[in-house]
């Protein structure tokens, strides 16, 4: 019996480009609430720093990735002060680079 590898958990029950993106919120979602216990916030204070409710805290730091579209994920990154960047050298290719903003 041969083993098959995935790319993710995603990849066994869905198709490539819906695992995909899942697997990217996950990452987003568990960088911000890694990010959010980085702070010691409560997910009131994380609430208010995110500008979104309190359920919507504990929703991201359920993982019910669901919840959120990716444009929604990089929003609370920016409201946090980070920067994402895109680079596409070649039309097959890109990457998204996410770093926190340099203090001027």
């Amino acid at each position: 019996m041969t083993l098959k590898f995935y790319d993710s958990p995603f990849h066994v029950t869905h198709d490539n480009e819906v695992a995909s993106k899942m697997a990217m919120k996950m990452d987003l979602s568990i960088m911000l609430s890694n990010l959010i216990k980085e702070q010691g916030w409560t997910q009131v204070e994380a609430a208010e720093k995110l500008n979104i409710k309190q359920s919507r805290v504990s929703d991201l730091k359920n993982a019910k990735i669901e919840k959120f579209t990716i444009d929604a994920m990089f929003d609370m990154l920016d409201a946090l002060g980070f920067k994402t960047q895109m680079s596409m050298p070649s039309l097959h290719e890109a990457s998204i680079a996410i770093s926190k903003a340099q203090v001027a």
